[in-house]
């Protein structure tokens, strides 16, 4: 997509965005999601379980006429994600949908990408082109209905198109709503970070993304889907190639705790929501196919790296929370997920359970209690910029 078709998109595809603005001067609340394929399932079961028991909890109350599943956007001051985390970050953040939407879009994404392997392996196991069309697919359908539920005409309207035009910022106010950013590595910057934003980091930023972008972006795992290539910078002058942010962050919390310092420094964190996608020994190739034996120690190294981040970080962020607590809470299902693949999608039926498992145990539902009592109440708090650097 060239730089006029950019602009173009961001003119011609903004959609009525939400009129709540979440928690202006209070607490921060905060939701970060790790990478893991198909297993990401598994966080939106979590999540979806949180949030009914919030919901039900005889303390909270909801503005006046508010009606039907908790909308996570409404709740969260800031949502990211890596890998296919950043997939449902965009789902719940940007597109407005309720837990249980996400579920679903997300289980018909994964059988669409992950039930047709390419016949050899080149520059990916999995069709990028099919992820793009499901992704467009998925954000054309979604504006769609955002836009009837604002009041506007839209009539009979080609999605996919839609989808694919729609872009990360758009005509949003800046100051309005839940912000999102999704994690990925730009390959031709010497494998910077690069964070993919629904908002501005500073006045005169012209670049922005159109939705598919992101989502391609930091999904690109190596190995499963080829690189997402595309310009960059404002005006669109450099080139860039984009993989999975999973791949040197599968656990963005950090990432999420220094794009906060930066956004929020005159505010207060008094509740942040981490969810894994289960723990794992070693992350398993994807099945079949002919990857290089040139490439094969490389692939066995980067999947033992991104199996041992997530807890890791886990364990160092909490650290930073020894004398704040209630404030920060992980959830993330330690039994029974060791043998899903990233990209097994017909396991999904396997995922609710172990998960349900994971919940119903004592241990679990009390931390879930108290984590539904901090969200409630945020009597606790932590200043994040002194915390952590930007």
């Amino acid at each position: 997509m060239n730089t006029s078709n950019r602009n173009n998109a961001a003119s011609s595809s903004s959609y009525r965005p939400h009129t709540r603005t979440v928690n202006d001067q209070g607490q921060l609340r905060l939701l970060c999601f790790d990478g893991g394929g198909v297993r990401g399932l598994s966080s939106l079961f979590i999540l979806k379980e949180f949030l009914h028991c919030v919901q039900h909890d005889g303390t909270f109350v909801r503005p006046e006429g508010a009606s039907g599943e908790i909308l996570p956007c409404d709740y969260f001051d800031m949502i990211c994600g890596t890998s296919t985390g950043g997939l449902i970050a965009i789902m719940l953040g940007k597109l407005r949908m309720s837990v249980t939407e996400a579920i679903e879009a997300y289980a018909r994404l994964s059988g669409d990408i992950f039930s047709k392997k390419k016949w050899f392996w080149k520059e990916g196991r999995y069709s990028a082109r099919a992820l793009e069309k499901a992704i467009n697919t998925i954000v054309g359908e979604r504006v769609s209905h955002i836009q009837a539920q604002g009041g506007d005409q839209v009539g009979e309207i080609d999605k996919y198109a839609l989808g694919r035009s729609t872009m990360m910022r758009g005509d949003q106010p800046e100051t309005q709503g839940c912000k999102v950013f999704v994690c990925a590595i730009n390959t031709m910057n010497a494998d910077a970070e690069a964070n993919i934003r629904t908002y501005r980091v500073t006045q005169n930023e012209l670049d922005d993304f159109a939705i598919w972008e992101a989502a391609r972006a930091t999904t690109a795992a190596p190995y499963f889907f080829k690189p997402l290539e595309t310009s960059t910078g404002n005006g669109r002058a450099f080139k860039a190639i984009y993989v999975d942010g999973g791949v040197r962050h599968n656990n963005p919390m950090m990432q999420l705790l220094r794009e906060v310092a930066r956004e929020f420094p005159n505010r207060s964190a008094s509740f942040i929501l981490s969810l894994g996608t289960g723990q794992k020994n070693v992350i398993q190739l994807p099945r079949a196919g002919f990857i290089p034996k040139l490439q094969l120690f490389k692939v066995v190294k980067l999947l033992q790296d991104i199996a041992t981040d997530c807890e890791q970080t886990h364990q160092d962020i909490e650290r930073n929370f020894t004398t704040h607590q209630n404030i920060y809470f992980r959830f993330n299902v330690d039994q029974g997920m060791q043998g899903l693949g990233l990209e097994e999608w017909q396991r999904q039926g396997e995922i609710g359970a172990h998960t349900r498992t994971y919940t119903g145990r004592a241990e679990t539902t009390k931390r879930l209690n108290e984590a539904v009592t901090a969200f409630i109440n945020l009597q606790s708090r932590i200043p994040i910029h002194k915390t952590f650097s930007v």
